[in-house]
Protein backbone atom coordinates (compact mmCIF):
# COMPACT_ATOMS: atom_id res chain seq x y z
CA UNK A 1 0.00 0.00 0.00
CA UNK A 2 1.29 3.43 -0.92
CA UNK A 3 1.33 6.33 1.51
CA UNK A 4 -1.21 9.01 0.86
CA UNK A 5 0.00 11.91 -1.25
CA UNK A 6 -0.84 14.35 1.51
CA UNK A 7 1.65 12.75 3.91
CA UNK A 8 4.43 12.78 1.29
CA UNK A 9 3.86 16.45 0.55
CA UNK A 10 3.83 17.34 4.25
CA UNK A 11 7.15 15.63 4.88
CA UNK A 12 8.72 17.51 2.01
CA UNK A 13 7.49 20.87 3.35
CA UNK A 14 8.71 20.39 6.93
CA UNK A 15 11.96 22.17 7.69
CA UNK A 16 14.82 19.95 8.71
CA UNK A 17 15.47 19.84 12.43
CA UNK A 18 18.73 21.43 13.53
CA UNK A 19 20.55 20.76 16.71
CA UNK A 20 20.61 23.60 19.22
CA UNK A 21 24.12 22.50 20.16
CA UNK A 22 25.53 23.21 16.67
CA UNK A 23 26.00 26.99 17.19
CA UNK A 24 27.52 26.38 20.62
CA UNK A 25 30.02 23.89 19.23
CA UNK A 26 30.93 26.26 16.39
CA UNK A 27 31.39 29.15 18.83
CA UNK A 28 33.58 27.03 21.08
CA UNK A 29 35.73 26.00 18.12
CA UNK A 30 36.11 29.63 17.05
CA UNK A 31 37.09 30.72 20.56
CA UNK A 32 39.60 27.89 20.80
CA UNK A 33 41.23 28.90 17.51
CA UNK A 34 41.42 32.55 18.63
CA UNK A 35 42.98 31.54 21.95
CA UNK A 36 45.50 29.33 20.15
CA UNK A 37 46.43 32.15 17.76
CA UNK A 38 46.82 34.61 20.63
CA UNK A 39 49.02 32.16 22.53
CA UNK A 40 51.12 31.59 19.41
CA UNK A 41 51.93 35.33 19.39
CA UNK A 42 53.47 35.24 22.88
CA UNK A 43 57.27 35.02 22.96
CA UNK A 44 58.86 31.82 24.21
CA UNK A 45 61.42 33.24 26.64
CA UNK A 46 63.38 29.98 26.91
CA UNK A 47 63.72 29.79 23.15
CA UNK A 48 64.59 33.50 23.12
CA UNK A 49 67.32 32.92 25.72
CA UNK A 50 68.72 30.04 23.66
CA UNK A 51 68.78 32.24 20.54
CA UNK A 52 70.39 35.05 22.51
CA UNK A 53 73.16 32.74 23.73
CA UNK A 54 73.68 31.34 20.23
CA UNK A 55 73.49 34.57 18.22
CA UNK A 56 73.89 37.59 20.50
CA UNK A 57 76.12 36.58 23.41
CA UNK A 58 79.23 36.54 21.22
CA UNK A 59 79.07 40.36 21.33
CA UNK A 60 76.73 41.27 24.22
CA UNK A 61 78.02 38.54 26.55
CA UNK A 62 76.05 35.63 27.94
CA UNK A 63 74.86 37.85 30.81
CA UNK A 64 73.82 40.56 28.29
CA UNK A 65 76.15 43.01 30.05
CA UNK A 66 78.17 43.94 26.94
CA UNK A 67 81.19 41.98 28.15
CA UNK A 68 82.50 39.26 25.90
CA UNK A 69 85.87 38.36 24.46
CA UNK A 70 84.84 39.84 21.13
CA UNK A 71 83.42 43.01 22.73
CA UNK A 72 86.92 44.04 23.77
CA UNK A 73 87.91 44.26 20.11
CA UNK A 74 84.82 46.09 18.84
CA UNK A 75 84.41 49.82 18.42
CA UNK A 76 81.86 50.89 19.36
CA UNK A 77 81.41 48.42 22.18
CA UNK A 78 78.22 46.31 22.22
CA UNK A 79 75.45 47.64 24.42
CA UNK A 80 75.13 46.56 28.02
CA UNK A 81 71.52 45.40 27.77
CA UNK A 82 71.21 45.36 31.55
CA UNK A 83 71.71 49.13 31.59
CA UNK A 84 69.83 49.93 28.38
CA UNK A 85 67.46 52.90 28.40
CA UNK A 86 65.79 51.98 25.10
CA UNK A 87 62.03 51.64 24.90
CA UNK A 88 60.46 48.61 23.25
CA UNK A 89 60.01 50.31 19.86
CA UNK A 90 63.69 51.26 19.57
CA UNK A 91 64.82 47.86 20.88
CA UNK A 92 62.57 46.11 18.36
CA UNK A 93 63.93 48.18 15.46
CA UNK A 94 67.59 47.68 16.39
CA UNK A 95 67.19 43.92 16.69
CA UNK A 96 65.17 43.62 13.50
CA UNK A 97 66.92 46.14 11.22
CA UNK A 98 70.42 46.30 12.68
CA UNK A 99 72.31 49.16 14.25
CA UNK A 100 73.20 51.01 11.04
CA UNK A 101 69.53 51.23 9.99
CA UNK A 102 68.67 53.19 13.14
CA UNK A 103 71.81 55.33 13.46
CA UNK A 104 73.57 53.06 15.91
CA UNK A 105 76.55 50.71 15.63
CA UNK A 106 77.01 49.24 12.13
CA UNK A 107 78.40 46.12 13.83
CA UNK A 108 74.91 45.20 15.14
CA UNK A 109 73.50 42.81 12.51
CA UNK A 110 70.16 42.97 10.75
CA UNK A 111 68.55 39.92 12.40
CA UNK A 112 65.38 40.26 10.34
CA UNK A 113 67.36 38.92 7.39
CA UNK A 114 68.49 35.85 9.36
CA UNK A 115 65.76 34.87 11.82
CA UNK A 116 62.14 33.84 11.34
CA UNK A 117 59.32 36.00 12.68
CA UNK A 118 58.84 33.58 15.59
CA UNK A 119 62.55 33.61 16.43
CA UNK A 120 62.58 37.41 16.33
CA UNK A 121 59.56 37.52 18.64
CA UNK A 122 61.28 35.12 21.05
CA UNK A 123 64.64 36.91 21.21
CA UNK A 124 63.00 40.36 21.42
CA UNK A 125 60.79 39.01 24.20
CA UNK A 126 63.81 37.63 26.02
CA UNK A 127 65.74 40.91 25.77
CA UNK A 128 62.62 42.78 26.93
CA UNK A 129 62.50 40.49 29.98
CA UNK A 130 65.97 41.55 31.16
CA UNK A 131 65.94 43.70 34.32
CA UNK A 132 66.83 47.01 32.64
CA UNK A 133 64.30 46.50 29.86
CA UNK A 134 61.26 46.21 32.13
CA UNK A 135 60.92 49.71 33.64
CA UNK A 136 60.59 51.60 30.34
CA UNK A 137 57.41 50.61 28.57
CA UNK A 138 56.33 51.86 25.18
CA UNK A 139 53.24 50.98 23.20
CA UNK A 140 53.15 47.38 21.96
CA UNK A 141 54.58 47.00 18.47
CA UNK A 142 53.46 45.01 15.51
CA UNK A 143 55.72 42.73 13.49
CA UNK A 144 57.34 45.60 11.59
CA UNK A 145 58.07 47.66 14.67
CA UNK A 146 55.23 50.15 14.30
CA UNK A 147 53.48 51.26 17.49
CA UNK A 148 49.92 50.05 17.95
CA UNK A 149 48.37 53.14 19.56
CA UNK A 150 45.04 51.47 20.37
CA UNK A 151 46.59 48.92 22.71
CA UNK A 152 47.27 49.50 26.40
CA UNK A 153 50.80 50.25 27.55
Amino acid sequence: MRPALSSIGTAARRPARTSRAAPTVAAAALLASIATAAHAQQPDLLAGRALFVKRCAVCHGEKADGNSNLARMLDPKPANLLASKLDSVARNQIIRKGGAAVGRSPVMPNWEAELSEGELRDVIGYVASLPAARPLAAPPVDHVGQANPGEPR
